[in-house]
């Protein structure tokens, strides 16, 4: 989700630079006219496709999913500790735990034009900060 943060920041900070300096830097254009040109054609066609990129929408489903996803972790800890202690029957962590894994199903279902990109650093990133996680445990 930081990365499409990240990506959607830069994308409208360069739109901005280049929608408000191409009129304020008339005087450079009659000395670099081709590098404004490309830069300010570049602005344009970013502009254009930067619906398609969905970056908003990622935002938004994973930022929600997130929450979601640390609501069920703590119910299976709550669950889990009400085992340990005792505190619960053992038909009913059956029960609790089915409908959690229900959830959990249900959160892995994502609108059908969200498309996932298989990035190797971002997964290696996140599991030394689960393993550092459950190391502190």
């Amino acid at each position: 989700m930081k990365r499409y943060q990240k990506y959607d920041l830069f994308l409208n900070l360069f739109l901005v630079f280049t929608t408000s300096s191409s009129v304020a830097a008339w005087a450079i254009w009659e000395s670099l006219d081709l590098l404004w040109g490309l830069i300010i054609g570049a602005s344009q066609m970013l502009t254009l496709a930067k619906p398609y990129f969905l970056f908003p929408k990622y935002i938004k489903v994973f930022s929600e999913k997130k929450g979601q996803w640390q609501t069920l972790t703590v119910e299976v800890e709550e669950l889990w500790h009400k085992l340990d202690r005792n505190a619960i029957d053992k038909s009913e962590v059956w029960e609790i735990y089915t409908d959690i894994r229900k959830r959990m199903a249900d959160l892995d279902q994502t609108p059908e034009d969200i498309i996932f990109f298989k990035h190797g650093s971002l997964h290696k990133e996140a599991e030394t900060t689960c393993n550092n996680y459950l190391n502190k445990i």
